[in-house]
């Protein structure tokens, strides 16, 4: 079994050292196989260059693949959720994460743990269980962020889900394999923030085991400014609710699968473990 970890990135050079150094001691204690998916969406920084270095000095397995130029977190996530299906096998997971250093990698043992005891599909780190914690978000997200959540438990409920929003999850290789052949290439169609929550409106059809870890948030570790445009993540939210209290059926392309989406890719890059 190996863990996979897909990190959409966007300008995130100043990220990637702490951020890499907390997966190479997550590695040693776990005694996990940790292989990190960074999808670099055309920065213009040095954030590929840096993840290189860094994989190789730590010993860290990496998979870099780049977008030409920067298509929005969505786009990005599709990717990573692509090159999952195509280098992993059965019995792995897929975690996804933000790759600005603010979501505990810690936290993936427990909600490994968690969704092997329960026989769960998708494991989500959240904001609104009792032990949770978010240090250093502005109060307009806060309230934005628990408002999106109230909204789509009373509107647009998913069993087991109170975080619609937190993109930090944990999901079995096969219920991915199911979305992958259920929705095909109509799984990912919202290219900014809101494509989290789009995601699991999707998923819900296939009816999915859902648990949620209580997760500390530290955003006062992120060293780069919120790439969210807040009024549209605003507008497109309310219009994924929109559409899926009018929607008559989901929509389905069984059999179809990912198609590549014109990212440059890159070997995969394996490090020295130490």
């Amino acid at each position: 079994m190996s863990l996979f970890v897909l990190l959409p990135a966007y300008n995130e050079q100043a990220s990637i050292r702490p951020l890499f150094k907390r997966f190479q001691t997550l590695q040693e204690i776990s005694k996990m196989e940790i292989k990190l998916i960074l999808v670099d969406d055309g920065s213009s920084d040095a954030t590929a260059e840096t993840a290189l270095e860094e994989a190789e000095s730590l010993g860290i397995l990496l998979k870099l693949v780049q977008h030409p130029k920067n298509a929005g977190l969505g786009q990005a996530i599709k990717t990573g959720f692509m090159t999952f299906l195509e280098i992993s096998k059965e019995g792995d997971f897929l975690a996804a994460m933000d790759c600005d250093n603010t979501q505990p990698p810690e936290l993936l043992i427990k909600m490994y743990d968690t969704m092997i005891a329960g026989s769960y599909d998708i494991a989500i780190a959240s904001r609104y269980r009792k032990g949770s914690k978010v240090i250093g978000l502005s109060k307009f997200r806060e309230i934005m962020s628990y408002g999106a959540s109230w909204l789509f438990r009373i509107a647009a409920r998913v069993p087991g889900v109170r975080d619609y929003t937190c993109g930090y999850r944990l999901y079995n290789r096969n219920f991915v394999s199911k979305l992958d052949m259920y929705y095909g290439e109509n799984l990912f169609t919202e290219s900014g923030f809101a494509c989290m929550i789009d995601l699991l409106l999707k998923a819900k059809v296939l009816k999915p085991k859902i648990a949620e870890i209580p997760m500390v948030l530290r955003y006062d570790q992120k060293p780069t400014a919120s790439k969210m445009k807040i009024i549209k993540t605003i507008t497109r939210t309310l219009k994924l609710l929109f559409k899926n209290l009018t929607s008559t059926a989901p929509t389905s392309n069984l059999g179809q699968t990912f198609s590549d989406q014109g990212t440059a890719r890159v070997p995969l890059k394996m490090g020295n473990r130490k």
